[in-house]
């Protein structure tokens, strides 16, 4: 059974470092972390006494980036390192594509409320 589970983790190229809390440790530690950013940052305009809105959730990229960095900020491994280029950048193209199409979409929609406009005046 040892002899396995030994073979297995020699598998492993990229381990992570996280204690026995896992990943819901590691994200509470970063929400507490926005959060507190958040406050600071009220705290520095001045105005206290507006509701603060709760951090948004921790994208599941940045947990596991974060999950395989040691403490000195260095990945685990340089098979790692590269994974975590791969997902940053993959994340980086889901966004430029995502906000392509919603650019693409409110055009569609202003040209088309002005067609109609145009309609309606004629």
């Amino acid at each position: 059974m040892q002899k396995k589970a030994q073979a297995i983790q020699k598998q492993n190229t990229a381990p992570h470092v996280l204690s026995r809390g896992g990943y819901e440790y590691l994200e509470q530690k970063l929400l507490a972390e926005k959060t507190k950013k958040k406050m600071e940052e009220v705290a520095q305009l001045g105005s206290i006494d507006g509701v603060i809105d709760p951090p948004s959730p921790v994208r599941h990229h940045m947990k596991w980036k974060m999950a395989h960095t040691k403490k000195t900020w260095e990945m685990t491994t340089e098979a790692a390192k590269e994974f975590a280029a791969k997902i940053v950048s993959h994340f980086q193209l889901t966004i430029r594509i995502i906000s392509l199409y919603l650019v693409n979409a409110m055009y569609k929609c202003v040209f088309s409320m002005h067609n109609s406009f145009e309609e309606q005046a004629t």
